[in-house]
C-alpha cells in the first residue's frame, strides 16, 4: 500500500478544486433574488394552514441619515430606514409549501415600494418593545380586522407622501377565494365645484390609519384648506359580497362654507 505523508496530503486538499458556493435558495419556490421581510401564520378554522409573506426582489438598504439627531421628516414617518424595491404580498399553503398566488404593490403603477426595517415607535407602524419615539423593528403585516368580519386577517401600507396627504393600501386573506387580495375602494367623489365623479382606488388618504366608527365603517375629515386646498370629508364602509370598501368623499373650500 502506497503511504502519503501529511504534507502530500495537505498539498492535494489545497489543490483539489473548490467545491461550488452554495447559494440560499428562497422559501416557497419563490423566484431568485426574493427577500422575505416578514411572514404571518393565518388562523384558520378549515383546517387550512396559510400564511401571508412579504417580500422583495433584490431590494436595496436605505438607511436614515441621522445628521439632524433623532428629528424625523414627515416622508420619514412611514419609512424610516427602509429597503427600496419591486415589494409583493404572497399567500402560501404551509402542507405544500408553495406559493397560492401573488399581489404586486404598485403605487401609481410605479413597481417599486419603501419598507421600513428600522423606525420609531408611535407612528403608522407597530413597533414592538420601545417607548414610543424610540427607534425598533416595525411588524409590518400587524394583522387586524379592518374590514369588520371578526377575523384578523388584514394588513395596512402607509405612504407619507410630505407633511399633509398619506396614502394608506390595505392588503388581506379572501376566505371567499382563497386568496391574498389588495382591497380597492369605490369612491362617489364630489368635488369643491360640485362635479361628480367615481373613482376605484387601490390607495385612499388617511383612510387606513384612521380608526373606524364601526366596525368596517369610517366617517372622518382632512383638512387641507390651511394650504390653499380643501376640507375633504369621507364616509366609507366595507361591502363584504363585493369584497371592497365603498363610500363617498366631499371636498368644499372656505368660500363655501
Amino acid at each position: 500500500m502506497m503511504k502519503v505523508s501529511l504534507t502530500a496530503l495537505l498539498l492535494l486538499l489545497l489543490l483539489a478544486p473548490a467545491a461550488p458556493a452554495q447559494t440560499r435558495r428562497a422559501p416557497y419556490g419563490l423566484p431568485a433574488g426574493a427577500f422575505v421581510v416578514e411572514e404571518r401564520a393565518l388562523e384558520l378554522k378549515d383546517g387550512k394552514r396559510r400564511s401571508l409573506v412579504l417580500w422583495m426582489l433584490r431590494p436595496k438598504k436605505s438607511p436614515r441619515n441621522e445628521e439632524d439627531g433623532e428629528t424625523y421628516t414627515c416622508p420619514e414617518e412611514t419609512r424610516g430606514s427602509f429597503y427600496h424595491g419591486p415589494a409583493r404580498v404572497s399567500l402560501v399553503d404551509k402542507a405544500t409549501g408553495r406559493v397560492v398566488n401573488t399581489v404586486k404593490v404598485l403605487e401609481e403603477g410605479e413597481d417599486a415600494f419603501d419598507l421600513p426595517y428600522r423606525i420609531h415607535a408611535g407612528s403608522y407602524y407597530h413597533v414592538e418593545g420601545v417607548a414610543e419615539g424610540r427607534e425598533g423593528r416595525p411588524t409590518i403585516m400587524w394583522l387586524k380586522d379592518f374590514n369588520g368580519d371578526g377575523r384578523a386577517h388584514e394588513f395596512a401600507l402607509y405612504d407619507a407622501w410630505a407633511c399633509m396627504g398619506l396614502g394608506t393600501a390595505l392588503f388581506g386573506y379572501s376566505e371567499k377565494q382563497d386568496r391574498v387580495i389588495q382591497y380597492s375602494t369605490s369612491l362617489a367623489v364630489t368635488d369643491s365645484k360640485g362635479k361628480k365623479s367615481t373613482d376605484v382606488l387601490d390607495w385612499v388618504d388617511y383612510l387606513f390609519s384612521k380608526a373606524p366608527t364601526t366596525p368596517g365603517r369610517w366617517k372622518y375629515e382632512i383638512d387641507y384648506r390651511g394650504r390653499g386646498g380643501s376640507l375633504d370629508s369621507y364616509e366609507v364602509h366595507y361591502n363584504p359580497a363585493a369584497e371592497r370598501f365603498e363610500g363617498t368623499m366631499s371636498s368644499t373650500t372656505d368660500e363655501q362654507q
